[in-house]
């Protein structure tokens, strides 16, 4: 698998995810991780947003 800069790639088995930010140059190069070869990230997929937590309404004062 020959890498550019901005290629990611995730770890299937623990879900690590690399980013390229330099390149080796090498013609054909595996990044490992488990004992397995990287499996290469579709341009397309994101990380999916955390949802917020609902906020805690302030209690009103109540009137004597």
């Amino acid at each position: 698998m020959a890498n550019k800069k901005g290629d990611k790639y995730k770890c299937e088995d623990c879900g690590l995810v690399v980013l390229v930010e330099d390149p080796c140059g090498c013609e054909t190069c595996d990044i490992v991780c488990c004992g397995m070869p990287m499996k290469p990230v579709a341009k397309t997929e994101k990380a999916k947003p955390k949802a917020k937590a609902p906020k805690a309404k302030a209690a009103k004062p109540k009137k004597a």
